[in-house]
């Protein structure tokens, strides 16, 4: 048997640790998105994060310089992530037809299934107001979502997507924002649903698309 080689077996092991160091690292990072949600960017120390994220106190040191490194890194790779979630979903909806009414309950229920998700954008949309350094990865974001409302509002119809994209995004913000302040903060899934299926009904109206309104409305009710 050929004796075993030593620069192999190093090369191996080295990988082991650079793999167990990188889930470490993202380990500290989905928690501290985490804590951001759960009680903002001042919640963000070092024993809340690495108790959520279960690895020893002095972790954070060996991967950032300090907490606040950490807390900007989570923020950048959460919204880096909510664009390419978001960007995916228009792809999507560009190139596929859906019933109007599944749009509406599509959106109803992606706004009303990650509060976690929903509470940490808006902390992150928070903090850009009073950071001005952090406007621009937040700005991506929104944008993002704009596009996603232009795509579904003219896969439902609208006369001027582009428009309307706005009050659309703000219907769903705004769902998002007052379910802080529910007993249970939760987004109420059929209520938004009914809301974003009645500024769906005004955009086929105004497109003169009275037949496909008429259908909209006997699924609304």
């Amino acid at each position: 048997m050929a004796p075993a080689d030593p620069n192999r077996a190093s090369t191996a092991r080295t990988r082991r640790h650079r793999a167990a160091g990188a889930a470490r690292r993202d380990a500290l990072v989905q928690a501290t998105v985490a804590v951001v949600a759960e009680q903002g960017m001042a919640g963000v120390t070092h024993r809340a994060v690495t108790e959520r994220a279960g690895v020893p106190l002095a972790t954070i040191s060996y991967f950032f310089e300090s907490i606040d490194a950490l807390a900007e890194e989570a923020l950048r790779v959460f919204i880096a992530e909510r664009v390419r979630v978001l960007t995916a979903l228009s792809d999507a909806l560009a190139t596929t037809d859906h019933d109007i009414a599944d749009l509406a309950t599509l959106f109803a229920d992606a706004a009303a299934a990650d509060r976690t998700q929903s509470m940490a954008m808006i902390e992150a949309v928070l903090h850009a107001g009073r950071h001005p350094g952090h406007r621009t990865a937040v700005a991506a974001a929104l944008d993002a979502l704009r596009q996603v409302a232009v795509t579904t509002l003219r896969a439902a119809g609208a006369n001027d997507p582009e428009t309307t994209a706005e009050s659309f995004v703000a219907l769903i913000d705004g769902f998002a924002l007052h379910a802080l302040a529910a007993e249970t903060q939760q987004v109420d899934r059929i209520a938004l649903r009914r809301a974003i299926q009645a500024l769906f009904l005004g955009e086929l109206v105004a497109a003169g698309r009275i037949e496909d309104a008429t259908h909209l409305a006997a699924q609304s009710t």
